[in-house]
């Protein structure tokens, strides 16, 4: 979150006051960061959960509940200010949630074989 996405640009004119400009370029870089995040933080609790041995539903659970954390962490960093870094309060935690779903049962299946199986 090296730059702000949002800001309220007000002109003398009463029909352009309070007009909101995003910058596109601060945004991209915004979303960059939060995608790298995010596979990486999948392939780190993948890794996690496959060496503790978690199966089933645990594992899931421990997929979720690191997503929550992650999303806590971007919140805090942005201050609780996270209209000026995001468009949507949900961005955070939806996304990418699913591909790094996918990145997580990645790591999470190989590690767990490697360690407990072979």
């Amino acid at each position: 979150m090296s730059s702000k996405t949002k800001s309220v640009k007000s002109s003398s004119g009463s029909r352009n006051k309070g007009l909101e400009v995003y910058s596109e370029a601060a945004m991209r870089q915004n979303f960059s960061s939060l995608e790298y995040a995010r596979t990486c933080h999948a392939a780190a609790s993948g890794m996690a959960a496959g060496i503790l041995g978690l199966t089933n539903m645990s594992g899931f659970i421990f997929y979720f509940v690191t997503v929550l954390l992650q999303a806590l962490f971007w919140v805090l960093k942005s201050n609780f200010k996270w209209k000026t870094f995001f468009l949507d309060g949900w961005l955070p935690i939806t996304h990418s949630l699913v591909g790094g779903l996918f990145t997580y049962i990645l790591f999470w299946v190989f590690l767990y074989g490697m360690v407990h199986v072979y």
